[in-house]
C-alpha cells in the first residue's frame, strides 16, 4: 500500500511515523524543503500542491490521500482532485469545518447537551482565553482578574477576531480518538495530556491513569459527539476533568491529530493510519482490541545551553534533520536530531513498560544519562503560565 501525505509538520510527522510502523509506503508533499516529516517519509516531493502540475500525478500514484494540514484552500482542492482521479481522500472536510471553529463546536456540544466549561461572565474567575479558529496551543492564556482578562483578550484578538472565554478548570486533560464509517463509531484509547508554560502539549500518558467511571463517561460523551457530527473518518476529542470527576468537553478535531496516535500505538498496538486505510480503501470499519498492553510516556525535550527542558510540541514542529532512533539512552525509541556532537537539539522520547512507576523510572534514568552525555547542569519541566506577561 502507498499513502500520499500532504503536509509535513506535526500531523505529517505522525502520519509518516505510523505509516512506517504499518509497512505502508509514505509519499510526502510539502513546499518547505526542511519540513520535519521529510526525514521520516519514504519519498518526499518539495512542491506546492496547489500550483505544481506534477502534484496530481503524485497523488494519483497513491492508494489513499491523507491531508496533514489545516489550510482550507488545500483541503478543498485535495478533496476535489481525489474525486476526479479516483483515489480516496481520507478526511471528512464537512466535519473538519465544524471542528476547526470552536464557536461551531461549542454550539454542537450545546445541541447534544454535552457538558463543557461555563461561559464568561457567568462563570467568574479564573478563565481561559483562546482563539476560536486556531489549533494546538496558539494564543491560550489564563486570566485571574479583570486586568489580566483585558490583556489576554487583546493578545488573542491580535491573531483571531473571535475570542473564546470559559471557566478555567484545574483538572486532568484527556484526549480520545474515534474512527467512524457509515454511522458506526469506534472509540479508541483515552490518553492523558500534560502541558508546558505556553499550554503546548509536552507529555502524553497512555492509557489514562484515572478513575474508570470518568473514562467511561468520557468515552460515552465523545461517541455522542462523533455521532452528532456524522463523521466518516478519524477525529479526536479533548476534555478537562472537574473536581467531581466529570469530563467537560473543550474541543474536537476532525482530522488525524499529532502525538496521541503514537502513544496509543505503543500502548495498545492500534495503528490509526492502518485503520484509516481500511475505512477509505476497503470500506471496512475494523473494531480493534483497545486494551492496553503497556503504559507509555511520550515526551518532548529540548537541549539548549546547559539545560534540558521538557517542552511543548512546537519544538518538534520547528525541527530539522529528525531521525528515528531505537534504544535511545535506554528508552524504546526517540524521534530526534541530537547526535554525539550536538550542543543543542530536540527529542521526542518514547518509553513503555508494564506500569507507570517503571516507565517514570526509565525516563528519569534516560534524562540523567542525557545530562551526563551532553554536560548539562539544569533540568526544567515547566507548567502552564497563569496569565499574560
Amino acid at each position: 500500500m502507498r499513502i500520499c501525505i500532504v503536509g509535513g509538520k506535526l500531523q505529517g510527522l505522525e502520519a509518516t511515523y505510523l505509516s512506517k510502523k504499518a509497512g505502508i509506503e509514505s509519499v510526502l508533499i510539502d513546499k518547505d524543503p526542511n519540513t520535519p516529516a521529510s526525514y521520516m517519509a519514504d519519498e518526499f516531493h518539495c512542491i506546492d500542491v496547489l500550483k505544481d502540475r506534477i502534484a496530481e500525478k503524485i497523488l494519483k500514484s497513491a492508494d489513499g490521500i491523507l491531508p496533514a494540514n489545516e489550510d482550507r484552500e488545500t483541503l478543498t482542492f485535495l478533496e476535489k482532485v481525489s474525486e476526479r482521479i479516483g483515489v480516496p481522500y481520507m478526511q471528512d472536510n464537512n466535519a473538519f469545518w465544524i471542528s476547526s471553529d470552536k464557536n461551531k463546536s461549542k454550539g454542537l456540544f450545546e445541541s447534544l447537551e454535552i457538558p463543557q466549561p461555563k461561559k464568561w461572565p457567568e462563570c467568574g474567575f479564573p478563565v481561559i482565553v483562546k482563539p476560536a479558529n486556531r489549533s494546538g496551543s496558539v494564543g491560550i492564556f489564563r486570566a485571574d482578574n479583570d486586568m489580566e482578562l483585558r490583556e489576554a483578550q487583546k493578545a488573542v484578538s491580535s491573531i483571531d477576531k473571535n475570542v473564546i472565554i470559559q471557566k478555567f478548570i484545574c483538572g486532568k486533560a484527556l484526549s480520545l480518538e474515534l474512527i467512524a464509517f457509515e454511522g458506526g463509531v469506534v472509540p479508541l484509547q483515552t490518553t492523558e495530556l500534560e502541558f508546558d508554560e505556553s499550554y503546548g502539549c509536552k507529555r502524553v500518558i497512555a492509557p489514562y491513569q484515572g478513575k474508570e467511571l470518568t473514562s467511561k463517561e468520557y468515552v460515552r460523551v465523545s461517541k455522542r459527539v462523533a455521532e452528532g457530527l456524522n463523521i466518516s473518518g478519524l477525529m479526536d476529542t479533548q476534555a478537562i476533568v472537574n473536581e467531581n470527576g466529570l469530563p467537560l468537553m473543550i474541543e474536537i478535531n476532525a482530522r488525524l491529530p499529532s502525538q496521541t496516535p503514537t502513544a496509543v500505538y505503543h500502548s495498545s498496538g492500534v495503528n490509526m493510519v492502518s485503520l484509516l486505510m481500511e475505512v477509505f480503501t476497503q470500506g471496512r470499519l475494523a473494531v480493534p482490541a483497545i486494551e492496553p498492553r503497556y503504559t507509555v510516556i511520550f515526551q518532548h525535550v529540548q537541549i539548549k545551553g546547559n539545560k534540558i527542558s521538557v517542552k511543548g510540541e512546537h519544538i518538534i514542529g520547528e525541527a530539522e534533520n529528525l531521525r528515528l532512533e531505537k534504544n535511545f539512552f535506554g528508552l524504546d525509541e526517540a524521534i530526534t536530531n541530537l547526535s554525539e556532537k550536538s550542543t543543542s537539539g530536540v527529542a521526542t522520547l518514547i518509553v513503555k513498560d508494564n506500569c507507570l512507576k517503571k516507565v517514570n523510572e526509565r525516563l528519569a534514568n534516560a534524562i540523567r544519562e542525557m545530562m551526563s552525555e551532553y554536560h548539562l547542569s539544569e533540568y526544567d519541566d515547566p507548567s502552564p503560565a497563569f496569565a499574560v506577561k
